[in-house]
């Protein structure tokens, strides 16, 4: 076995009904005021959402709040009416830190992967100087000082793993876009709360795109150069546990909890394996797609995974170095389906059928929806690159993988 190492995680707490120890677990601390960042449908049951209120109130702790998703007017205060961020983007951060009134102790973030990293970034935006893009890898010219209040994340959805990992991606869409990280050692969130009843009220469509996004993240850390024996269980795990939840937490995740619980575990484990092992090619790509356009994450990752593992897994077949990968492609497919049986060969066929059937139940159409044409897939494929997929696809070949999802 080769040497590795492992980041540090979050203190977690996972299961049904454990946002009930938030206010507790701030209180504490002596963390008595803070700032809450809301995504849009975070907290939308009218029961959950007074059980959080009443929560930080008997624990005695002041909350403000704001939810991410509202458009800044000029002055920096948010509007309702004006209308709603997909992303989160530097714009965001620091509209919300000219908005808080006071001194907050901490930030809370409950909500999709964009609203984590909105928290996360606005942790250490409110003890740096400055505007949070001049911190952003690749963008800015100031190098993060890892000073940052104490950090409380709670997804709703189960995708990004946010929840466990020390970036915090921005994105800001057009010709001069990016979508860069915010990173540090200290920015992995202090707690991370995994409650998957905050997760029911998720739509089927976003559960599918968010579902897909861990998933990709998990098969991508498992075949990944930077992958170890520690990562390729946690990821098999994750996996197994996805193949269990997605369909179930699509069709019935209004009522399934084992469904919700199964695909947020999944999803946390991506964030832990994506940490420390890295990704490939899907991810590669989305970046620059990203900055291109305004194509959701998920629903990117969703509709690039059947290619890029189908077209991975041939390349790789073609070269004599290449069993370790395709091992774990295989390893991977019984994991998925929970069949073991059958050769290499019949193992990642299931896998690449069992993803295109978790596509097709999706249903989350093309990228051609989403403004991709021709002159789009050359600069996506252009501006992208492969990270550590276990094969290397030049641009062309990345603008064959784009022109299939179209």
């Amino acid at each position: 076995m080769q040497g590795f190492e492992i980041a540090r995680t979050p203190s977690l707490r996972f299961g049904p009904g454990r946002i009930i120890e938030l206010g507790g677990w701030l209180s504490s601390r002596g963390l008595g005021d803070v700032v809450v960042i809301l995504s849009r449908s975070a907290l939308a049951d009218p029961e959950t959402r007074a059980g959080v209120l009443d929560n930080l109130a008997e624990a005695g702790v002041r909350a403000e709040f704001f939810r991410y998703d509202r458009l800044p007017d000029e002055q920096g205060a948010f509007d309702a009416d004006r209308g709603v961020f997909t992303e989160a983007s530097p714009e965001v951060v620091d509209a919300i830190v000219a908005s808080i009134e006071g001194e907050p102790a901490a930030v809370v973030a409950i909500g999709g992967g964009s609203a984590l990293d909105t928290g996360k970034a606005l942790s250490a935006a409110l003890v740096e100087p400055g505007s949070i893009v001049d911190y952003l890898e690749g963008v800015g010219t100031r190098t993060p000082s890892g000073r940052c209040l104490p950090f409380v994340a709670v997804p709703t959805t189960a995708g990004t793993g946010s929840e466990a990992t020390k970036n915090a991606v921005l994105s800001r869409v057009g010709p001069d876009g990016f979508k860069k990280s915010l990173r540090h050692d200290n920015y992995i969130p202090d707690l991370a709360i995994v409650d998957p009843l905050l997760h029911l009220g998720c739509p089927p469509k976003l559960t599918a795109a968010s579902g897909l996004d861990a998933i990709t993240q998990l098969l991508e850390a498992l075949v990944s150069t930077g992958a170890s024996a520690l990562t390729d269980a946690l990821a098999l795990e994750g996996l197994a546990a996805a193949g269990r939840g997605f369909l179930r937490a699509v069709e019935r995740g209004q009522a399934d909890v084992d469904a919700r619980a199964d695909m947020a575990y999944a999803a946390y484990l991506s964030g832990v394996c994506l940490a420390n092992a890295g990704l490939g090619t899907v991810h590669g790509l989305a970046g620059a797609a990203g900055a291109a356009t305004s194509v959701p994450h998920g629903l990117f990752c969703g509709v690039m995974l059947p290619g890029v593992v189908r077209r991975t897994a041939d390349a790789l077949s073609r070269r004599r170095d290449s069993l370790g990968a395709l091992g774990k492609y295989a390893a991977a497919g019984s994991a998925l389906t929970g069949q073991s049986g059958g050769s290499l060969e019949d193992r990642i066929g299931a896998l690449v059928a069992r993803i295109g059937e978790f596509v097709r139940v999706a249903n989350l159409g093309t990228l051609s929806a989403w403004g991709f044409d021709q002159e789009t897939v050359a600069r996506v494929a252009e501006a992208s690159g492969n990270k550590g997929n276990p094969y290397q696809f030049t641009a062309e070949e990345r603008v064959e993988l784009l022109e299939l999802a179209l």
